[in-house]
């Protein structure tokens, strides 16, 4: 956890996990091992993100993320 992140209520925050400066997660939002949560970025409620994921910096994820992917935008995309 950095800097000014929020982290509400019922998360569940795996191992060797990095949510970044300013990251917002809403209640219930499971982020998985070895993920990072990038600068800024917005997870709404009850969303998972899975293991080694990463999220780019100003995201605003609104749809489960699967395993070892990178997603970023607004909302966020898997990108390849």
């Amino acid at each position: 956890m950095n800097t000014a992140c929020s982290v509400d209520h019922d998360c569940d925050i795996g191992d060797l996990v990095h949510v970044a400066p300013g990251s917002r997660l809403g209640g219930g939002v499971g982020v998985g091992t070895g993920s990072l949560v990038g600068i800024g970025s917005c997870v709404r409620p009850c969303m998972h993100i899975g293991d080694w994921c990463s999220i780019g910096a100003g995201s605003t994820v609104v749809s489960d993320m699967p395993d070892n992917i990178t997603a970023y935008g607004n909302p966020a995309k898997i990108r390849i």
